[in-house]
């Protein structure tokens, strides 16, 4: 039963992002222009707030990514607890 309500709950919460997000496409739908060091771009705003969402998860990523590997080639793990013997 409570697998069932799990289940419930997953669809709810979906449908609700999905509703967010299609009510921010039809608000967002007009052309932007945006002006980054002599560069024009112009587009959908709602295309635009996607790349650079994109953009900054991939960054993120890409951050958690390397510092993973730096640690794991030092012999180090994020789970590491290190104590101070007295």
């Amino acid at each position: 039963m409570e697998q069932k309500k799990r289940g419930i709950w997953f669809w709810v919460v979906n449908i609700l992002i999905a509703a967010v997000v299609l009510i921010f496409i039809i608000q967002n739908w007009g052309k932007v222009t945006f002006n980054f060091l002599g560069l024009k771009l112009e587009g959908f705003g709602f295309l635009v707030f996607l790349v650079i969402f994109v953009l900054g998860f991939l960054t993120g990523w890409l951050w958690a990514y390397f510092r993973g590997r730096r640690n794991k080639s030092k012999g180090r793990t994020s789970d590491d607890v290190h104590y101070l013997e007295e």
